[in-house]
């Protein structure tokens, strides 16, 4: 079992030096440009590197790409990775420099935490696939210990459903994509209990959502030869007649992509949702709450979720507050992302209103 726990930004993009925690479930919040989006570019980059593509690929798999990757001013980026693997903690230094134009890796170190003294004898493990040489400290060099840091970065899902992608015929696949325009295909290459199972589910959760409840969500083949895929639901108003995913509203088709991620992705794995909310009336918070809260616990997924919603962040309540994080940007244009629980005069704060009044009031 390997987990990210927190992630350090340095010279990323618009941070100069910020920490983000990965917890069960993680809310991000800011105003528009703060540098949300730019923490999920990270997550990207990483991703990048653990599928084995080359540093410029993995740069190019990045908003901006090589123009906007370095803060500017700079010559260098660095993410600071914790992870636990089999219960030991280990933190990563994944260095890339910018000299002459010309992108490189390193140095980049790895150390396991907890370990001090001089009688650690640095090793070296040299990743030709990725052209990165690792110095380590009390590491051991073994094959399967780098496939799970490579695998825990390819564990990591960036989901921003696009509704209008969604409506169409789709591929039967077994990876969702990160505009969830092949949800269906993701269903229907479930073994068929599975399906079964997992079409039940969603159905539970996106019942309550619109105004007339919908009774059953299922995919099905479609074609000639049952390649491709289309999502289909029953509604209470005529139980006969199913509707395409062409009939549903842009918010049911979001709610669905994230509630199939969360049941279909692999245990251990990092999800990170784009506007959580989007096209869900603010009176359906609860049950996006409730359902993210649950989910992750059950299928052991962290999740860390941008949103822009108050009425979602009243939802969550104040027991939440430890897993809030807030971006700001200073004058200088520098990125920050604040610990909500570490605010100054917080309680004070609390005290004349709820965190969602906060962010509306420009306190946050």
């Amino acid at each position: 079992m390997a987990m990210i726990t927190k992630i350090r930004l340095q010279n990323w993009k618009s941070f100069k030096d910020s920490t983000i925690y990965i917890d069960s479930l993680g809310i991000l919040i800011g105003t528009n440009a703060s540098g949300k989006s730019n923490v999920l570019d990270a997550f990207a980059f990483l991703r990048a590197v653990g599928e084995g593509k080359s540093l410029l690929d993995a740069i190019q798999a990045v908003r901006g790409g090589e123009d906007w990757i370095i803060r500017r001013g700079e010559d260098f980026f660095c993410i600071e990775i914790e992870i636990e693997i089999d219960g030991s903690s280990y933190l990563l230094d994944l260095r890339v420099i910018k000299q002459n134009s010309v992108f490189s890796f390193g140095p980049c170190e790895i150390h396991r935490l907890g370990i001090e003294g001089d009688d650690v004898v640095p090793g070296k493990f040299i990743d030709s696939a990725r052209n990165i040489t690792w110095k380590m400290y009390d590491v051991p060099i073994f094959l399967d210990f780098w496939a799970k840091i490579y695998a825990t970065f390819r564990n990591i899902i960036i989901l921003d459903p696009v509704p209008a992608k969604m409506r169409d015929y789709c591929k039967i696949s077994k990876e969702l994509k990160s505009d969830g325009s092949n949800v269906a295909g993701v269903l229907c290459a479930l073994a068929p209990e599975e399906k079964k199972k997992v079409e039940a589910l969603v159905s539970s959760y996106v019942r309550p959502l619109p105004e007339r409840d919908i009774n059953k969500v299922i995919s099905e083949p479609v074609g000639l030869i049952k390649s491709d895929a289309m999502l289909y639901c029953y509604e209470d108003w005529n139980p006969e007649q199913p509707v395409d995913a062409r009939g549903m509203s842009d918010g049911t088709l979001r709610f669905i992509a994230i509630v199939v991620a969360l049941l279909t992705v692999a245990p251990h794995s990092l999800l990170l949702i784009e506007e959580v909310d989007n096209g869900l009336h603010p009176s359906r918070a609860k049950e996006l709450v409730d359902m993210l809260k649950e989910l992750s616990r059950q299928r052991q997924v962290d999740v860390l979720c941008t949103t822009h919603n108050p009425v979602l962040l009243d939802e969550l309540g104040n027991k939440m507050i430890p897993f809030i994080s807030y971006v700001t940007r200073d004058e200088n244009g520098d990125s920050h992302v604040n610990l909500l629980e570490e605010k100054e005069n917080l309680a004070k704060l609390m005290a004349s209103g709820t965190i969602g009044r906060m962010m509306v009031n420009d306190k946050i």
